[in-house]
């Protein structure tokens, strides 16, 4: 029988932050996306800090209209990284089969098999509980077939506590599967640990949560559950595959399963990760705009960073995705739960890494969903409705946000060689422009039309979206 553990960090860069700064303890504090404290939201936020109703991802001045008094602290993504790497060193005295789910939580299987794995993954945690001090014995009430899990958990919390900070909690999920763990974990925060162990107790669990409760399951999954008269977990079991199926074409056998506790994702170990599946960049600019001559600049200059990235790593990507998120509307803002309006669309072009062969698909993209949003706002009168702008048939709704993304992604070699001279001279120019900028900094050189375009300087994540964990 599988035993899943999946542990989460509490509140963890805010955490992180009180641990580091003994001072910011027992305070409401958010963390911000580095320098910025305009046009920006919450990375996170401290358990303090959510009980005045404050969230992760919330724009600063509703945090701070929720909570005054709160503190913001920009983010540090090598203070996390290294506290990550810390976290992760003790879970692999454990088991080998560690899997990275994100920085702040991850999955770990315990006793994969009945063979050598499986005594290998209980040597390795007696030897841990010896070297730690600790003398094996089942937790009180613990579960009979995951008491060593349960002890296994416990032994985690102490360690992080001993090891990696007093002020450092997580919660611990433990179950049968990686979803039905997840659920575990999110049940009792913070510093929870729960056991779902069978079936049985999943389907009493599903019953008492929302659907948008279970990973998987979104605004916009929810929405459309709704519109099929599905609102929880005992109706969705009762909904037909066929029927799922039909609505939700391949998800819908996914959302079969959910609803009954079964998942057959494998827990991937970290020293099985594949490499990178997509690049890409995403720009909040630093005042609203719809002007199409900007808005093109500072694509192009998002599709040059991100075909110089794939040119750096070798690679080069079929999927274009792009998409934009519209200027703040408090009204709607507000009615959609705190969510940005906006769109996105994805397109297949040949494989490339060309800067300028990346912009036109993603141009062609935008072209067919912005004006798609503003006919539909001035149909339905929706919030990006502006009467004058209808009237007009123009594009008057502001975007404040546009990200472009590629995947589908493979090693330029092995290649078909051209013997045009006209590409030969195209690649020659994108090595010696990489070469420069390379060496004096992105867009040292580029192509005339950027000349007094918006600046656009690539920063390091806080929250290492875009690195790579070397354990």
């Amino acid at each position: 029988m599988k035993v899943i553990l999946h542990i989460d960090f509490n509140s963890y860069f805010a955490t992180v932050e009180q641990q580091a700064n003994p001072r910011l303890r027992g305070k409401p504090v958010g963390v911000t996306g580095g320098d910025r404290l305009k046009r920006t939201v919450l990375g996170a936020a401290s358990v303090e800090a959510k009980r005045f109703g404050v969230k992760t991802g919330m724009q600063i001045w509703e945090a701070r209209k929720l909570c005054p008094q709160i503190i913001l602290v920009p983010g540090d993504s090598d203070k996390y990284l290294e506290t990550t790497k810390r976290f992760l060193g003790i879970l692999k005295d454990y088991t080998p089969y560690l899997e990275v789910f994100s920085i702040d939580e991850c999955f770990l299987e315990l006793y994969k098999t009945r063979g050598p794995a499986s005594q290998v993954s209980r040597r390795a945690s007696s030897l841990a509980f010896a070297r730690c001090g600790y003398a094996p014995g089942p937790p009180p009430g613990c579960h009979p077939s995951f008491c060593d899990a349960e002890q296994i958990a416990l032994y985690i919390k102490q360690r992080i506590k001993a090891e990696i900070g007093e002020w450092i909690t997580c919660s611990i999920g433990i179950s049968y599967n990686k979803l039905m763990a997840k659920l575990a974990g999110s049940l009792q925060k913070p510093d929870g640990l729960v056991v779902i162990a069978n079936q049985e107790e999943t389907m009493k669990v599903l019953d008492q949560i929302a659907l948008d409760e279970i990973c998987g399951i979104g605004p916009r999954i929810k929405k459309r559950l709704n519109n099929l008269g599905i609102f929880d977990f005992k109706t969705l079991r009762k909904a037909p595959l066929e029927a799922l199926l039909a609505s939700f074409k391949s998800y819908g056998q996914t959302l079969y399963n959910m609803a009954r506790g079964i998942d057959h994702s494998p827990l991937i170990p970290f020293y099985e990760k594949g490499e990178v599946k997509s690049i890409g960049h995403r720009h909040t600019i630093d005042h609203d705009t719809n002007q199409e001559a900007e808005i093109k600049q500072i694509l192009l200059k998002l599709s040059e960073m991100v075909a110089a990235r794939l040119r750096a790593k070798n690679l080069v990507g079929k999927t274009i995705h792009l998409w934009y998120r519209e200027a703040f509307n408090l009204a709607s803002h507000s009615s959609s739960g705190n969510v940005f309006f906006g769109d996105g669309m994805q397109n297949t072009i040949h494989y490339t890494h060309d800067g300028l062969e990346i912009f036109q698909a993603a141009w062609k993209i935008f072209h067919l969903i912005w004006p798609a949003r503003n006919a539909t706002a001035c149909e339905t009168g929706g919030p990006a409705r502006n009467a004058t702008a209808c009237k007009a048939g123009g594009n008057k709704n502001k975007i404040r946000m546009v990200g472009l993304s590629v995947s589908s992604l493979k090693p330029v070699l092995p290649q078909n060689l051209s013997l045009l001279p006209e590409t030969a001279k195209q690649e020659k120019i994108i090595k010696t422009l990489d070469k420069v900028n390379d060496k004096f900094g992105e867009f040292t050189l580029q192509r005339g039309i950027l000349l007094d375009s918006t600046v656009i300087r690539r920063k390091p994540n806080p929250f290492l979206s875009e690195r790579r964990f070397k354990l």
